[in-house]
């Protein structure tokens, strides 16, 4: 059978798939007829919407390299009978690692000081901002979400103060952080805030205007969760006016963002272009994790870790 993998992932995983199946590895795949010709799918970014289902008579299974699913569209996989599978947990130590580099680097404007130095500029930078003892908000309390927290717990001693309505008692006791009711109650007792929850209609634009109004003028927001969240023109407005103090991201509502957009123009913002979850043993893991649900999906097997179609804010967490 034909495995079609539409974005780069570890040759590990390519191999494994090998042994058993015919792969047509990126970037030829983007070449070929792979609605003709693809028993099944490896995607990270790619997308995979209702079109692509129809005339993918073949297709058997779409297994997403990564958590979140928002370029798939599952409704059409269920009804076209395609299974949908992605990774939980095998980015997790990845994003939660990068979450917590990009606060420190907000907050100590190591961006800054790394152009000052290239442009050689004399001018001292402005202080920057300890983390110790701060209160970190968490929006989002999956596995991402805790082990983002228990990273700031263990470094800075932080107060975490979370919202995730459907998040076990025992993720909170474990971690001593609070649960908070709604996000206008956590969002002025917060130095930082970081998110972590799948794009999903509920979430589209979950930060705008009256968000960034009720947060601390000295407070960072950090999203290394997905692009569409957080309302851009909105977060600008904030930054520009000193409603909030920086902000970082590693993703946009449009990727690859352009170069002229107006977020990047900013001192007090930090961009990366979605690679929270890419290091080396993560993407390893992933590749293995996605590889194998195709070669248990291909051989008539469940695999695990199955998307349901009609996933919703029941289990709003990453």
């Amino acid at each position: 059978m034909k495995v079609f993998i539409m974005d780069p992932i570890d040759a590990s995983a390519v191999a494994l798939l090998a042994q058993t199946h015919t792969v047509v590895d990126f970037p030829g795949s983007r070449q070929r007829d792979w609605h003709a010709e693809a028993d099944a799918m490896i995607v990270r970014t790619f997308e995979v919407r209702e079109p692509d289902f129809r005339r993918a008579q073949k297709l058997r299974i779409v297994a997403k390299h990564g958590t979140g699913v928002d370029n798939i569209d599952l409704n059409a996989a269920r009804d076209a009978g395609v299974v949908v599978t992605n990774t939980p947990g095998a980015n997790a130590a990845a994003v939660a690692e990068y979450a917590l580099a990009i606060t420190l680097a907000l907050a100590r404007q190591v961006n800054l000081a790394d152009r000052s130095l290239r442009a050689d500029r004399s001018g001292r930078i402005a202080a920057g901002t300890e983390l110790g003892g701060k209160t970190v908000g968490v929006l989002g309390f999956g596995d991402i979400g805790r082990r983002t927290a228990r990273l700031f717990k263990a470094a800075f001693d932080t107060t975490l103060l979370v919202y995730d309505p459907f998040a076990p008692d025992v993720a909170f006791a474990e971690l001593g952080a609070s649960r908070i009711d709604s996000i206008e109650a956590l969002l002025p007792a917060c130095d930082v805030v970081t998110l972590h929850l799948p794009l999903l209609p509920e979430t589209r634009n979950l930060f705008g205007a009256a968000e960034f109004a009720a947060m601390r003028d000295s407070a960072f927001l950090i999203n290394v969760a997905r692009g569409g969240i957080v309302d851009e023109a909105a977060l600008y407005r904030a930054l520009v006016a000193g409603e909030i103090a920086g902000a970082a991201s590693d993703v946009f509502e449009t990727e690859p963002v352009a170069a002229s957009h107006p977020l990047l123009a900013l001192d007090n913002f930090i961009a990366s272009p979605h690679i929270a979850a890419s290091s080396k043993e993560s993407l390893v893991r992933m590749g293995a994790a996605a590889a194998q649900a195709v070669l248990d999906a291909l051989a008539g097997r469940a695999p695990s870790h199955r998307v349901l179609p009609q996933a919703t804010l029941a289990h709003p967490s990453i």
